[in-house]
């Protein structure tokens, strides 16, 4: 059984885009706070022959309100900061009465050289 907790998190706009030399750019721009029910921190790592590739999972549910309706639409669009690192939608699953929207966010950390 996880515990589930009340915290608060930034909701941010992810824009992509190139700069002036080819590279892609990805700017981040603080849109607004809320705070949501966190809940399912997954922790996991991942071994290949070369490299160790670390991923985390977590689930935010947040009440359906206006601004989650238009992540929901554009989830590409939008992360969420929480604990000083950012997190990037992966799912989303709304409830029939549309009362609360639960995001499943991930975050993946460098591969490093094993």
């Amino acid at each position: 059984m996880t515990i589930k907790r009340y915290e608060n998190v930034k909701v941010r706009n992810v824009t992509n885009g190139v700069n002036s030399l080819g590279e892609y750019t990805t700017a981040l721009t603080e849109w607004f706070e809320s705070r949501a029910l966190v809940n399912d921190v997954s922790n996991t790592l991942l071994i290949s022959e070369r490299y160790r590739l670390y991923s985390d999972l977590v689930q935010f549910m947040f009440n359906y309100t206006p601004n989650m309706k238009t992540i929901v639409d554009d989830q590409n669009q939008y992360s969420f900061f929480w604990r000083g690192k950012d997190w990037r939608i992966s799912d989303c699953r709304e409830t029939n009465d549309r009362q609360f929207v639960t995001f499943t966010c991930y975050r993946n950390d460098p591969t490093t050289p094993v």
